[in-house]
């Protein structure tokens, strides 16, 4: 019998130990908080079933191939991970920092030399698009990482120092040669995974309506659209996902996963993770053409389109941050409200590119995205983070240890919001960080 049918008889009769219910919300089961894990109403049995599939697919980890494990082989040849729950444990955000210096697989790094509006990146000639710290045994790995940390202190209105930090990574044996005098790098750290497919479902149009490119308004503020390629739909689409929004759709976010951090093949990503002058990369045994078909990378699609937004658990001084939160102009970005189909998210982000300033520039262009701009990134969730995944990094790069933290590194646009925030009492920036911490 194939074996993904085979998987399909099975999975009905092992919902019940792969799915918690009761009186309570539908979750993904496994051990710890699952606050980020919580399915939508309305899941058929075979939805459900599919499903489960999906979550096997995506918390077991993958092999080299051949290998009797024929659903899960084809991993590398170059890798970051071997499974997808190694970046998001228990559907979280990873943690990149271990201890002083020591960087874990939640923190990937994106290289390119130039950019084009249409196509995007361009690879570094020797490394591709993303350097991958794990090989398989006869390959030999790009590169390894390392990270110390600069600490920089300043104060609040007052009076209350604070104190901030941010990672200098250095790259050594880089096993196929320097990197390209053009190539700049970006480090990126993985989000949760909570309402990722009621973000799919916002309307284009609704996050275009919230364009001010020329800040036509005067408010300071001139976000803009990314406009990046989607192998899936084979067209330049508004972009959503990924800290640039240089990604379309969820189907689109979840191949570029498999094939960059996993060396997964799919129909839309079909080139293994080797460029031309890496010869031993060539003509190691693949897990077939493409290694995840569709059907499978369909169930992961289902999977991480069937988690419901995180819950909103109102903290005291709720209310009166939330008051702060518009005050000192944090809505002009963070907007809090999407309608799609018969319900009203909040995931207070607006999917647009914002210059950050210079102190968070990477310098690394992606589509219509400058090396200064990043997405505007969802708050919900984020008060769960430290019971989820034990940590409270936060930004691009993992620098920022709080909420706090995150907020006194915004620059650019967000320059005067951050300094009405340094401006606020100690008692108002509490009640602004319990109504951030709720969400």
């Amino acid at each position: 019998m194939n074996k993904s049918l085979y998987l399909l008889k099975i999975f009905p009769l092992l919902i019940v130990f792969l799915i918690s219910s009761g009186t309570t919300a539908r979750t993904l089961s496994f051990s710890g908080p699952k606050d980020y894990a919580r399915l939508i109403e309305g899941l058929s049995s075979k939805e459900l079933a599919e499903l489960k599939a999906g979550f096997s697919l995506f918390a077991k980890p993958w092999v080299a191939a051949p290998s009797s494990t024929r659903v899960r082989d084809g991993l590398g040849p170059h890798f970051n991970a071997t499974r997808c729950m190694s970046c998001h444990a228990r559907m979280g955000r990873g943690n990149p920092y271990s201890e002083e210096g020591s960087v874990n697989h939640p923190i990937l790094f994106r290289v390119s030399t130039s950019n084009d509006l249409f196509s995007g990146p361009v690879p570094d000639p020797n490394y591709g698009l993303q350097l991958q710290i794990n090989s398989l045994a006869k390959v030999q790995r790009e590169s390894q990482v390392s990270a110390r940390f600069e600490y920089f202190t300043g104060s609040f209105s007052d009076g209350e120092v604070y104190e901030l930090r941010r990672a200098k990574f250095h790259f050594t044996k880089l096993n196929y040669g320097s990197l390209d005098s053009k190539t700049h790098f970006s480090p990126r750290t993985s989000p949760h995974l909570a309402g990722l497919g009621l973000i799919d479902q916002i309307d284009e149009e609704d996050i275009l309506a919230l364009e001010d490119p020329e800040d036509l308004n005067k408010d300071g503020i001139s976000g803009k659209a990314n406009f990046s390629w989607s192998p899936s739909q084979k067209k330049l689409l508004v972009g959503r996902f990924g800290h640039k929004a240089n990604v379309p759709t969820l189907l689109d976010q979840i191949a570029g996963a498999f094939q960059g951090d996993m060396g997964i093949t799919s129909t839309l990503f079909p080139s293994e993770n080797c460029s031309e002058l890496q010869a031993d990369c060539h003509g190691i045994l693949n897990g077939g053409d493409p290694e995840i078909s569709d059907k499978h990378l369909g169930f992961v699609h289902l999977l991480l389109s069937s988690i419901d937004a995180p819950k909103v658990t109102r903290l005291k001084g709720f209310n009166k941050g939330r008051a702060h939160f518009s005050k000192i102009g944090c809505t002009s970005c963070h907007r809090a409200e999407f309608k799609v189909k018969d319900r009203v998210i909040n995931p207070y982000s607006d999917f647009l590119l914002h210059d950050m300033g210079e102190e968070l520039a990477d310098n690394r262009e992606d589509f219509s995205a400058s090396g200064r701009e990043w997405k505007t990134p969802p708050l919900w969730g984020i008060g769960s983070l430290r019971k989820v995944n034990g940590h409270t990094n936060l930004l691009h790069d993992g620098r920022a240890r709080s909420v706090e933290e995150a907020i006194l590194w915004h620059g650019g646009e967000a320059k005067k919001s951050r300094e009405r925030y340094r401006s606020l009492s100690k008692e108002e920036r509490r009640e602004l960080l319990s109504f951030i911490n709720s969400l």
